[in-house]
């Protein structure tokens, strides 16, 4: 994980609050980067501040002209709960009510029929070879089947590396997950069966630690 500096009159309580998240299982990388900012903030408006005053919260919170509504309600829970922290430990802290900014309109998500799910699959199967990305069509089929047959985050599906998928087994091995989380997921046969021969088609020469699935032009980095 990156080392993010933290500047200003709250820095050591950031610091604290952020160790603190991590020791249980959190992650916590974007919201330290979005503390890293506050800080930064913090140090060059506010220097001599010693509580964590509204002023500042609504200074910081308030919505930029270029941000999406989901944006400046992710970086006002990120500073609430900061303020609780602070708030528990005996620093005098606003924390914002819950609510205090209205978060838009509500996803709804589409539940795919059974047609629909056929005609996705059939399309994915139809990728085409480019030489720009010699192993797309291939690997187009097996990421949406993972994602849709196994659960799996987008994410997830992109970081498995040729170790964790036993092709033997038919288990996939997940890693670092939310949370920090580690799992294990099985795969019907006829995934296990593609898997398998993807694996034969593009890993024959790759080591364990290589991506799955592998983008050739990305060789730092998963398919993206």
């Amino acid at each position: 994980m990156r080392n993010y500096p933290f500047r200003g009159p709250f820095a050591e309580h950031i610091k604290n609050h952020v160790g603190l998240k991590q020791a249980v299982g959190y992650k916590y990388e974007a919201e330290t980067a979005h503390l890293s900012r506050f800080s930064s903030f913090t140090a060059e408006k506010y220097p001599e501040a010693s509580i964590l005053s509204k002023e500042i919260v609504l200074e910081w919170c308030s919505k930029r002209n270029y941000e999406a509504q989901a944006n400046q309600c992710a970086r006002a829970s990120i500073l609430r709960q900061l303020a609780v922290y602070m708030e528990n430990i005996g620093i005098g802290a606003y924390v914002l009510p819950k609510g205090y900014y209205p978060a838009g309109q509500q996803y709804v998500s589409h539940i795919y029929t059974e047609n629909e799910l056929k005609r996705f699959f059939h399309q994915t199967d139809q990728c085409c070879y480019v030489g720009e990305c010699p192993y797309r069509h291939l690997i187009m089929p097996v990421f949406f089947r993972l994602v849709y047959a196994c659960g799996l985050r987008s994410s997830e599906a992109r970081l498995l590396k040729v170790e964790n998928v036993d092709t033997d087994a038919g288990i996939l091995s997940i890693h670092h997950s939310k949370k920090d989380n580690s799992r294990l997921v099985a795969m019907s046969d006829e995934l296990t069966g593609r898997c398998r021969n993807y694996s034969e088609n593009v890993h024959n020469l790759s080591k364990g630690s290589d991506w799955f699935l592998k983008f050739p032009l990305f060789e730092s980095s998963p398919a993206g």
